[in-house]
C-alpha cells in the first residue's frame, strides 16, 4: 500500500492571503498613526496661542496697550512678544493679525511645507483678548468645537 505523501511549507496562495491581511492592518495603523501626528502638531498650535495671548496679557499690564510684534528679544528698539512666530515642530505659523489699546487678534495658519497641509478641519486657529477661540476649515466653516 501507497503511504500518502507529506506536504510540508505553505502553498502560494496562504502567502498571498497573509500578505493582504499584513498591507491591509498595516495601511489602517499608518492612518490612524497620521490623524495622530496631525492632532499632537495642532495641539502645538493651540499651546501657542494660548502661551501668546497670556504674553499679550503681560504686555499690556506693563504698557497699556497689546503688542503688534512677535518673535521679539529682550532689548529691542520697538517691544513686542517674546513668543516665537512658529511652533516648536515648525507646523504652524503664528500672527497677530490686529492689536490696539484695547484689542488683539492672533492667528495660527499651518505652514505650507509643514506637513499641516491634510489638516482640513483646521486651518485657521484664533484667540483674542476676551479669551474667544475659534476655528475655521478649509471651506471656512466654523469647527472650534473639534479643534479646541
Amino acid at each position: 500500500m501507497a503511504q500518502a505523501s507529506r506536504r510540508t511549507g505553505f502553498a502560494l496562495i496562504e502567502v498571498m492571503i497573509a500578505l493582504v491581511i499584513v498591507a491591509i492592518t498595516t495601511s489602517l495603523a499608518f492612518a490612524s498613526y497620521r490623524r495622530q501626528l496631525v492632532r499632537s502638531h495642532r495641539i502645538e498650535a493651540v499651546q501657542a496661542l494660548l502661551a501668546a495671548a497670556a504674553e499679550q496679557e503681560k504686555f499690556h499690564l506693563a504698557l497699556g496697550r497689546y503688542s503688534d510684534r512677535i518673535d521679539s528679544g529682550v532689548g529691542d528698539e520697538r517691544p513686542g512678544l517674546p513668543v516665537a512666530s512658529t511652533t516648536t515642530h515648525r507646523k504652524y505659523e503664528l500672527v497677530i493679525e490686529y492689536a490696539d489699546a484695547a484689542r488683539f487678534r492672533i492667528v495660527a495658519t499651518p505652514l505650507e511645507d509643514g506637513g499641516q497641509g491634510d489638516d482640513l478641519q483646521c486651518r485657521r486657529l484664533s484667540i483674542d483678548e476676551s479669551g474667544r477661540r475659534e476655528a475655521l476649515d478649509a471651506s471656512g466653516n466654523d469647527s472650534t468645537s473639534r479643534c479646541w
